[in-house]
């Protein structure tokens, strides 16, 4: 595998992992002390993250540095393109009423 598909393959893994703990890119970014674009740039596969910075990714996300790079390496990329992305819920809690 090319380094550039498992950057790729590897900003997949880290948003799925965000997304399961229900945080949005910017308040994960701030969270871990990375700027917001580097952080999103980082997701889609566009920037390659220095490993300093994929371990801050990493114990924010509560899982081993190793565990992502191994999950990114058996990742099927289709099938996570063609998934579609679950980003946090926005907006009043539901069952909650303006006044």
């Amino acid at each position: 595998m090319s380094p550039e598909a498992l950057q790729i393959r590897l900003g997949y893994v880290i948003r799925r992992h965000r997304e399961a703990l229900k945080f949005s890119q910017e308040g994960f970014a701030d969270m871990i002390g990375v700027h917001r674009t580097y952080y999103g740039s980082i997701e889609r596969g566009k920037q390659n993250p220095t490993l300093w910075n994929l371990q801050r990714i990493a114990l924010g996300l509560r899982v081993m540095l190793s565990s992502l790079v191994a999950e990114a390496e058996h990742l099927d990329l289709e099938r996570a393109v063609r998934e579609p992305p679950s980003p946090p819920r926005r907006g009043r809690p539901p069952g909650r009423r303006s006044r």
